[in-house]
């Protein structure tokens, strides 16, 4: 007998990419905006670094949160979806795919995120989340 826990999978994805997203990178990034220093961070699209690292900051900090909790799950893992596809293929274009064997950056952090992001965007929130939870009033 097979025994599948899709609403677990659901919760496990969500609170461990979450978390990992919050702590590991948008706290940093938040802190970074807010210190009132000069801003230092990429500008891409013809935006300014500001401008871009506060989109960065709604991603990471922000819809990692609401990822966390499951709330608009779907919705908050778009932005990640999009800040981990750039940070992939333009902050790292010229870096190699995987880790192993660089002393420098690399595309693999990045697509590990954008998979996670895209699996919980496709499997959503499960019913361990407020999407849930309030799925009638919502």
């Amino acid at each position: 007998m097979t025994v599948v826990y899709p609403d677990l999978a659901a919760l496990l994805l969500r609170l461990g990419f979450g978390s990992y997203m919050l702590f590991g990178h948008g706290y940093s990034k938040l802190m970074k905006l807010m210190s009132g220093d000069e801003i230092q961070f990429l500008a891409l699209f013809g935006l300014s670094p500001k401008i871009c690292l506060t989109l960065t900051v709604l991603g990471e900090f922000v819809c990692a949160i609401l990822i966390i909790i499951g709330y608009k799950t779907r919705l908050a893992a778009l932005p990640l979806i999009i800040t981990m596809a750039v940070a992939a293929f333009m902050v790292h274009g010229g870096d190699p795919f995987f880790m192993q064997g660089t002393d420098g950056g690399s595309k693999e952090p990045a697509m590990i995120y954008l998979i996670g992001f895209l699996a919980i965007y496709l499997l959503g929130s499960g019913k361990y989340s407020i999407d849930e939870r309030f799925d009638s009033v919502i």
